[in-house]
């Protein structure tokens, strides 16, 4: 399979879509994973370059915007990445959305399935890849992904600046998209491999759920949820542990299957409830942990140690790795794609970005588990040739 990536920090959003369009175009690229920042106001500009630049306006687009975007030549907070496949007729790439994620969020993603269901005539995808709005539980995304589909779904929650988070943006082939999940299947004997990493060092005891409404946590462990994290943590529980302190939710389903869920920046400590990226149902038993910098570099490491010790041979890499982690680590989040480089060598095309929560399944005993949502994590996703291998 033929691959490129590239990426640019050209402010005027015609110049930059163009840029990358003409980039792309001499592997004549199939589909294309566009990642971006908000600052680029004029979609419909960009959305023109980008179609311009490739000088084919049948190439599928799927996308987000992110806190920064990930690709080989560089880790930016401002600019746009993007990374064209083209596997020679091998694989086909369809594109949906389902609109109303916000209020209705396992819709949503029905409403994508229902469309790419027509085009796929009842095969199986090798997988999905998905983004979506994050003013969302993206918990019930969780829930159709989960129990639903029994294939891979990898992706992420679009994102802005985490001291922010107003706004995002979404790409579906020439639109640009609010309120939506956006879905792509890869249609065709396309090989893969999924790797995450969201092993953040437990603290003190697990206490049970004992009141949420979707993302809002009020009580754990017989008291509020601020308390209980202080209890457990040993110390106040302050603004600035945010970004450092997360539940895993300890019974998440079946063997092998875990998940994290971030405290977010707007959280409602004050009233002693927090605000999670994503739900959390009463009953389900939790643990606090803390992340630490070099844990968070250290594993990143460890799977790309990992990944090239299994022999794979990828030809392109996707990288949705938390925003949390990113301020966790003061933005110095090169190492994310450096660790790849290092493993594969320097040509691999990636393409990336920090996200507000994360998609994936786990691999365990030889097999991936259920579709999950994470937060605090890092999802890589490597793509190889088209032998279905």
């Amino acid at each position: 399979m033929r691959t490129k990536s590239v990426s640019t920090t050209i402010v005027d959003p015609y110049r930059a879509a163009l840029f990358l369009g003409q980039a792309l175009s001499e592997i004549q690229p199939e589909v294309v994973f566009l990642f971006a920042t908000v600052h680029y106001e004029d979609w419909a500009e960009f959305m023109d370059g980008l179609y311009d630049g490739l000088d084919n306006p049948y190439v599928r687009i799927i996308g987000a915007s992110g806190d920064g975007v990930h690709e080989r030549e560089r880790t930016s907070d401002v600019g746009a990445a993007a990374l064209g496949l083209s596997s020679g007729g091998a694989v086909q790439w369809h594109v949906a959305s389902g609109d109303q994620v916000g209020a209705d969020p396992e819709g949503a993603v029905r409403r994508a399935l229902g469309k790419l269901a027509v085009p796929l005539q009842g095969r199986k995808p090798a997988f999905y890849f998905l983004v979506s709005d994050f003013h969302t539980d993206a918990s019930r995304i969780e829930l159709v992904l989960r129990d639903e589909i029994d294939v891979p779904v990898i992706g992420g929650m679009a994102a802005d600046d985490n001291d922010k988070m107003e706004r995002c943006c979404l790409f579906a082939d020439r639109a640009m998209v609010h309120d939506c999940v956006v879905m792509l299947a890869a249609d065709g004997p396309l090989s893969f491999q999924v790797h995450i990493g969201n092993s953040i060092t437990p603290v003190g005891q697990p206490g049970a759920v004992d009141e949420a409404d979707g993302k809002l946590l009020s009580r754990v462990g017989g008291t509020d949820a601020a308390s209980f994290v202080e209890r457990e943590t040993g110390k106040p529980f302050l603004r600035s542990d945010q970004g450092s302190v997360a539940l895993t939710i300890l019974n998440a389903g079946q063997v092998g299957e875990k998940k994290l869920r971030a405290i977010a920046q707007n959280s409602h400590a004050e009233a002693g409830g927090l605000t999670l990226h994503g739900g959390i149902q009463g009953g389900e038993l939790v643990q606090v942990c803390l992340a630490k910098p070099e844990d968070l570099v250290a594993e990143v490491h460890a799977i790309a140690g990992r990944a090239a010790a299994s022999g794979f041979h990828p030809s392109a890499a996707v990288i949705v790795s938390c925003a949390g982690r990113k301020w966790l680590l003061g933005g110095e989040i090169d190492f994310e794609v450096g660790a790849i480089e290092d493993a594969f060598g320097n040509n691999l095309a990636i393409a990336g970005f920090p996200s507000f929560g994360e998609i994936g399944p786990l691999f365990h005993e030889g097999a991936y588990t259920r579709n999950l949502f994470h937060n605090m994590t890092y999802v890589l996703l490597l793509l190889g040739n088209c032998d279905g291998g």
